[in-house]
């Protein structure tokens, strides 16, 4: 392999989020092999992991801050002097390699890119996602690109119709999943315990959520599938809009069938409580989460986006279903009332997450490194 150092551009690296997680653990791994410096706002990993340089995003409006980190991330690139600077889309305005855990365009072209608001709030979202959009357009075509690492053959293609990346340069390298920590529970008696500790009941069907974004990720539709089910308990885990969604709720009349448990560091717990997991997400580039609920054993509810479309299939460890909550209201019903199907797609769900495993998807990842080094 040749011999090459790399700086890592990303806005945080640490195992609490989707993307900032995937990136400290393909940086733990990485850095096993060539030095590695984290240039980002926020960092986890230990000095004998990577060497930390502290971006200063500054405050203000997000899109204002994005760009005060592009600016800052090429003067600390220059003081650190790496081989390969590898950004996550466009925290860098250009880098040798890209990894893409969103499309903008994409994301626009299909939703607008908007996250839920109205009036003055729709009009900066609109304006905002915009230029995000503008930023990695920028990224894509710089020159210096050598490599762009997609994390689903979905975002590939997305990438090749909206930015114009040759496949030439194009890699597929998926999101994986820890599975020491993401477990199923090792038998009745301990998700019982679970249970307990969390406050949850332990004879009802718990359908899990566990994400932040709550509009693009579908939680109203979700919801409103569980509003007629009562003996569900639809139990949400991560940042959001609680006081909105819990009116939401009460509209439905299911307020007391959604549990708000707020933003959790031991997720893992929460999954192998549950007896399934809900996410209809309108986009992803491929979701962490639903990497998680595979390998906690939780048969997943969701729609054919990125990366579900690599992970489920149909029947076997899951259901991917048409947007709405009828469909969504469907596959609730059928996996609350069959325990049998629910035990084998949970099988199931563990087996197809093993390909996913960390040390399988940092390998395929430092290979594409290597290309763009030698490149």
């Amino acid at each position: 392999m040749t011999a090459f150092s790399l700086a890592f551009a990303a806005h945080a690296v640490h195992r609490h989020g989707g993307q900032e997680r995937a990136a400290a653990e393909i940086l733990t791994r990485v850095a096993r092999h060539v030095p590695v410096t984290v240039l980002a706002e926020e960092c986890e990993l230990g000095p004998d992991v990577a060497r930390f340089e502290p971006i200063a995003m500054g405050r203000g409006p997000s899109l204002l801050r994005a760009a005060a980190f592009q600016r800052a991330v090429a003067r600390a690139e220059r003081r650190v002097g790496a081989t390969l600077l590898n950004s996550i889309g466009a925290a860098a305005r250009d880098a040798d390699v890209i990894t893409a855990q969103f499309c903008q365009a994409a994301f626009t072209a299909r939703f607008g890119g908007l996250r839920g608001g109205t009036g003055a709030r729709r009009r900066w979202q609109q304006f905002a996602q915009s230029r995000f959009t503008a930023h990695e357009r920028h990224a894509y075509a710089h020159p210096r690109l050598k490599r762009v690492i997609a994390v689903s053959h979905g975002t590939a293609r997305e990438l090749a119709e909206h930015y114009g990346v040759p496949g030439s340069i194009m890699r597929v390298v998926p999101n994986g999943v820890d599975h020491a920590t993401f477990r199923p529970a090792r038998d009745a008696a301990e998700k019982q315990a679970l249970r307990d500790e969390l406050g949850l009941p332990r004879d009802q069907c718990i359908a899990l959520f566990v994400g932040g974004d709550w509009a693009r990720k579908g939680l109203d539709a979700a919801m409103a599938a569980v509003a007629p089910l009562h003996d569900v308990l639809f139990v949400i885990v991560g940042h959001g809009p609680i006081a909105e969604y819990e009116r939401r709720a009460q509209e439905l009349g299911a307020r007391e069938r959604v549990r708000f448990a707020g933003f959790s560091q031991r997720t893992q717990d929460w999954y192998a409580a549950a007896d399934l997991f809900l996410f209809p997400s309108h986009y992803e580039a491929f979701s962490l989460v639903t990497l998680e609920a595979a390998a906690a054993g939780l048969p997943i509810v969701c729609h054919r986006i990125n990366g579900t479309e690599e992970l489920i299939t149909e029947g076997e460890n899951g259901n991917l279903v048409p947007h709405g909550a009828d469909a969504l209201r469907t596959a609730l019903t059928t996996l609350r009332d069959d325990s049998a199907l629910r035990a084998r797609m949970s099988t199931a769900a563990v087996q197809h997450s093993q390909r996913y495993a960390w040390d399988t998807v940092a390998d395929a990842y430092l290979a594409v490194l290597a290309e763009a080094a030698r490149a």
